[in-house]
């Protein structure tokens, strides 16, 4: 057995170092370069002593033409005798060559003429079109591009079975929030100061917890020990949802934020400017460091707005979110505020509003005055002016 038989033979095997060695150097005597080049390799790339062979592609053996060697004391073996030619002399002493020949018989060839092999029968695949109409166009199904992803590739992937979506008024509002299997979904409320902002938060909060979501709540900007706090949640969260809802006052280290908020699914940070100036180790992004940072989770956020009517964190940070809110306040009664979203890429009802006060939704034909619904408003009359 040569060498390539016995390295192909290796194939689905456990052998030791000293195996491999033994058979290198039997390569390189035999001369098979290529055993030796791929044996060489694998004991110079790997130190173990015990090797699990898989051959994905096996070597083929060499025919080589063996040179013979003449031995000296074999003996030569003598040449048959050429037949030359006779001389005949005839007439006047004139020699003439007569050469004869042995007649060599013919070879007699035949040629076999193979009859033409029958074409195979095609079948007439092409379809009968009426006058009139054009012929279908046949689709040529391409593969993608060296293994990328294509839209067919979304039906194999599992649909999430749970859900952000709430079966209150405020759910109702925000729309029917997915669950990623992977970054986060945003929500941001841009809102100016006294709007009701922080009472949304708890009327969320409450909602979420109610649902049995773990909520975290960052309240950087009022202290949770203050009597103002205790108030609100007295007033929007039930006893039972307490335990449900963390409350942290205070963040400095973004390790730990990551840490709290990998225990909870929905997260409420106000507001997100106090954020980013309480962690300074770096310059903190709401895409980057919270969008894209965590898989899963639902993500409040307040941004305060400055006094030209834009939101306080950079203007990036508008367009990052999935859903952004804002806080009008169109007469000086703070139960008149409502909200309404700018983007919301998870609701598809057009125009719909939120009263904070009320706790309910506000349709676009619907107007809050006083803290009500006004239902009786009749419309004006048209005035149709006709010429006579």
């Amino acid at each position: 057995m040569n060498t390539i038989e016995r390295y192909n033979k290796l194939h689905n095997t456990e052998v030791s170092r000293n195996t491999l060695e033994e058979l290198l150097l039997d390569a390189k005597r035999e001369q098979e370069f290529k055993v030796a080049n791929k044996l060489d390799a694998l004991l110079r790339t790997y130190k173990e002593s015990t090797f699990y062979v898989r051959i994905t592609k096996r070597l083929k053996p060499v025919k080589r033409k063996v040179k013979r060697v003449k031995d000296k004391n074999e003996k030569a073996v003598a040449k048959p005798k050429e037949n030359k030619p006779e001389l005949e002399v005839r007439g006047l002493q004139m020699p003439r060559i007569c050469l004869r020949r042995k007649s060599i018989p013919q070879k007699i060839t035949t040629t076999v003429i193979e009859a033409p092999k029958p074409e195979p029968k095609r079948l007439n695949t092409e379809t009968v079109v009426p006058k009139g109409l054009k012929a279908p166009v046949q689709k040529v199904v391409k593969q993608n591009i060296n293994g990328l992803p294509t839209m067919a590739d979304l039906d194999h992937y599992e649909k999430p079975l749970e859900t952000f979506a709430l079966p209150t008024e405020l759910g109702l509002f925000l729309g029917e929030l997915e669950k990623k299997p992977k970054h986060s979904v945003v929500v941001t409320l841009d809102a100016p100061a006294g709007s009701g902002k922080t009472r949304l938060f708890f009327q969320a909060m409450q909602d979420y917890a109610n649902d049995g979501k773990r909520c975290l709540f960052f309240t950087l900007e009022e202290h949770s020990q203050s009597d103002l706090f205790k108030k609100k949640r007295n007033q929007y969260i039930t006893p039972e949802n307490y335990q449900n809802i963390t409350v942290i006052d205070e963040i400095k280290d973004y390790e730990d934020f990551k840490k709290l908020v990998a225990l909870h699914d929905v997260i409420f940070v106000d507001s997100f400017g106090k954020l980013k100036r309480l962690i300074k180790s770096f310059k903190l992004e709401l895409d980057e460091h919270i969008r894209k940072m965590f898989d899963g989770k639902l993500f409040f956020l307040i941004f305060q707005r400055t006094t030209g009517k834009t939101m306080r964190g950079g203007s990036d940070s508008e367009f990052d979110g999935d859903v952004i809110l804002q806080v009008e306040k169109p007469t000086e009664d703070y139960r008149d505020n409502f909200v309404i979203a700018r983007k919301n890429r998870y609701n598809d009802k057009p125009m719909i509003k939120y009263s904070i006060f009320n706790q309910h939704t506000i349709q676009d034909h619907e107007e809050e005055i006083g803290g009500s619904t006004n239902h009786n408003l009749t419309p004006k009359p048209n005035l149709f002016v006709r010429s006579l």
